[in-house]
């Protein structure tokens, strides 16, 4: 009777032993849930909500450039459609313009799609494109800047007199520059990052490096 009865109280025991533990972890999991709550319900950002948001901004500033190059397409090639009318070959100048402009939205273009091609892309495989896009853009700032100044030096000062042709050509000088003044801004971020990445960059480790015999 007696051997039951303390066998009873040691089964008692044992499980008030692991209630006590299981509700220690249980207190301590609410309590980690409820600062998790706190955190959540303060307002607290952490870098995914800051990278998120760049990005989406990156993205709002790349249709910008998409639109705005369509736009210089169609300024641009309201005269060379003009000339294949006449049996009359385009103007170099009109050309350049649009080869430039059809270079840009085809680079927003791609850009604009490239993040549903690098989901599952490695950190180190997307800071090894910034350099190669810096490049890029900084030829298409060029581009830009030499058709605003090609086209400003012969439009800015022109007065139109009613003329809807040389209307239609300083509104495009003004759209040029602010194309130049959009890439340059995208090129000069995607500088800035491909130097932070590279600056940021961690060391290898000794197994990896690679020793001269």
């Amino acid at each position: 009777m007696f051997f039951l009865v303390f066998r009873l109280l040691r089964i008692g025991v044992n499980q008030a032993k692991k209630r006590k533990n299981g509700g220690g972890d249980q207190q301590q999991h609410d309590g980690w849930y409820d600062n998790g709550n706190r955190e959540m319900q303060g307002g607290i950002t952490g870098p995914g909500d800051r990278s998120a948001t760049k990005s989406t901004l990156d993205s709002i500033l790349r249709f910008f450039q998409f639109v705005m190059g369509l736009t210089v397409v169609g300024l641009y090639g309201v005269d060379i459609h003009h000339a294949h009318k006449k049996n009359v070959s385009a103007d170099a100048k009109w050309v350049y313009a649009e080869v430039t402009a059809g270079m840009a939205v085809v680079t927003a273009t791609i850009i604009l799609l490239t993040p549903f091609f690098m989901k599952k892309r490695s950190i180190t495989s997307v800071h090894a494109l910034q350099l190669p896009a810096f490049v890029w853009e900084s030829v298409l700032c060029v581009l830009w800047l030499t058709l605003f100044g090609i086209f400003g030096k012969m439009y800015i000062g022109e007065d139109a007199e009613g003329d809807s042709g040389i209307t239609r050509m300083k509104h495009a000088v003004w759209v040029d520059l602010v194309n130049l003044l959009m890439w340059t801004g995208t090129a000069t971020w995607c500088g800035l990052r491909w130097w932070k990445g590279k600056a940021s960059a961690p060391e290898p480790f000794e197994s990896d490096k690679v020793y001269e015999q």
